[in-house]
């Protein structure tokens, strides 16, 4: 599945995406409004699954040392020449959100997790980047945590297709939070689509509390 997910966006147009779509503007701008509040008096940010800079090009922009966390290839590169582009200094990694050993202990004021959850399968690696946020952010610090509600998924796969109405599909997606069918492009055979309650368990099951839960129903591109 991850083979498919890299081939997914190793041909996709993240960074159009990112930046020329009306829809991800307003989410990229009511984003980092929701964070201003936590994100004022940041020194050290940290984001897990950075694709190519969009957040943070931002947050270096505004001077806070920035670590970005990036799994694909294609989109570490992308990443890179837009710092280059921009004369930033952010420590970039091609590395698993599952797993950075090479940022310190407590050492972030602030981490982004705004895209690994929905395209991790595994609940176990899920709970891996949870763990990994929790070790390497200051007491005290924010997490912010991005996912796709299977809510808004169902009502999607209505207005994309009839076909995509049946039990099976919407049964599958209800109960397990996937949907594996044919008829779907990768983005959604390789994705993870959770319920709020299962986010709110999820973090506080791995040392986090909640502060506030936005939702925002035009993520999906």
């Amino acid at each position: 599945m991850q083979e498919e997910y890299l081939d997914y966006y190793a041909n996709f147009d993240e960074e159009q995406r990112l930046t020329c779509q009306n829809i991800t503007r307003i989410e990229f701008d009511t984003t980092i409004n929701q964070l201003a509040e936590y994100t004022q008096q940041c020194q050290k940010l940290t984001e897990l699954g950075a694709a190519t800079g969009r957040y943070s090009l931002f947050y270096a922009q505004e001077g806070v040392e920035v670590t970005a966390v990036e799994l694909v290839p294609e989109l570490v590169s992308q990443l890179k020449q837009n710092v280059e582009i921009k004369g930033l200094n952010v420590h970039i990694h091609e590395a698993n959100a599952t797993k950075v050993p090479f940022i310190s202990d407590r050492s972030q004021d602030v981490v982004l997790i705004l895209g690994p959850l929905y395209h991790i399968q595994s609940q176990g690696e899920r709970e891996a980047v949870l763990r990994e946020a929790h070790r390497i952010l200051k007491d005290g610090g924010t997490v912010a945590i991005a996912y796709i509600s299977r809510f808004f998924v169902a009502g999607l796969l209505a207005k994309m297709s009839s076909s995509l109405v049946t039990p099976e599909v919407l049964s599958e997606l209800n109960e397990t939070g996937l949907v594996t069918t044919s008829e779907v492009d990768a983005f959604f055979r390789t994705g993870y689509f959770a319920s709020p309650s299962e986010i709110e368990a999820l973090v506080e099951s791995n040392g986090f509390g909640v502060i506030d839960l936005l939702q925002l129903d035009w993520t999906l591109h």
